[in-house]
């Protein structure tokens, strides 16, 4: 169970939708609705991309409201039009190549797990002493695998990771650094690793003039208790950064919590409680967004 509230995104999406189909007349443009998958994975939006999400016709802007939980009222929305507000994410897959052998004759293998246990070490070295401490960077391996038995050394080990930064330079210069240290580490005691990439998603950092415009209309709805909260920033990943990359964007949280314990577990935790009453909010903040910024923009000319 991924417990991160996609459900509410189709909802959402798909009723505004519908209230702007049944008011299409009156549109100065064309809007496109992007149902993306595999969000989890951070392969959907990639996958949408190279699909052509993005052309025939060109969007000129992108909006992405994302549902959480916690204890603020329903409604009460964050973003950031000043900086970065969420972190990259690059995810490896590091195989360890070594030789197996019998727990009694370790001489006459190469130990994959000695040789990952190094790697893990030396990785996390790459925050405590070559990231700079104003930097937010965040170096997780969160699978260690090798063998089936305690007394066989095994031929192989895997180490699966990721690396989150906000600063685009330090994720410049961290991630071929996991292949180096991953690779030399592993020379040093004869054996080899294979390196894969199995994500590569860059901060999301959203247009400045776009993102307070559609604030503002968002304001305007003057729906009750909504408040907003600017300059919101998450260590947290997401692929519409690959969108925001291409186009101006915008993304948008948009609280589905309650003020009582109902709150108290956050988004991917197993009783996380999504409060219904965001649907209708973010349908009207959707449609409301998408009308205005075709008005404001002049016509559009239609396909």
């Amino acid at each position: 169970m991924h417990a991160c509230g996609h459900d509410f995104h189709a909802a959402m999406l798909l009723s505004a939708a519908r209230m702007l189909k049944e008011e299409e007349a009156s549109l100065a443009g064309t809007v496109k609705f992007m149902f993306q998958p595999a969000e989890e994975t951070f392969q959907g939006a990639k996958d949408m991309i190279e699909n052509g999400i993005l052309q025939n016709p060109k969007p000129d802007a992108a909006l992405a409201f994302h549902v959480t939980t916690g204890h603020s009222p329903a409604g009460t929305y964050m973003y950031n039009a000043s900086g970065t507000m969420m972190n990259s994410v690059d995810g490896f897959k590091i195989t360890i190549h070594g030789q197996g052998s019998h727990g009694a004759c370790p001489h006459q293998g190469i130990d994959p797990i000695n040789i990952g246990v190094h790697i893990y070490l030396g990785l996390q070295a790459l925050i405590a002493r070559e990231s700079d401490p104003a930097d937010c960077c965040v170096l997780t391996i969160g699978q260690f695998s090798a063998g089936e038995a305690a007394n066989i050394i095994p031929d192989t080990a895997v180490l699966q990771g990721t690396l989150r930064t906000g600063n685009p330079a330090a994720r410049e210069k961290l991630m071929p650094r996991i292949r180096e240290i991953s690779e030399k580490t592993a020379a040093v005691y004869n054996g080899s690793i294979e390196y894969q990439c199995l994500s590569a998603v860059p901060p999301l950092i959203c247009a400045k003039e776009l993102t307070n415009e559609f604030v503002s209309y968002v304001k305007d709805l003057s729906i009750p208790d909504v408040t907003g909260y600017p300059d919101i920033a998450a260590p947290a990943s997401e692929d519409f950064a690959l969108v925001a990359q291409q186009i101006p964007s915008t993304y948008i949280y948009l609280s589905a919590g309650y003020e009582d314990a109902r709150g108290d577990y956050p988004v991917h935790h197993p009783k996380a409680l999504f409060n219904e009453k965001v649907c209708a909010i973010g349908s009207a903040c959707y449609a409301a967004c998408a009308f205005r910024y075709l008005a404001d923009h002049g016509s559009i000319s239609k396909e």
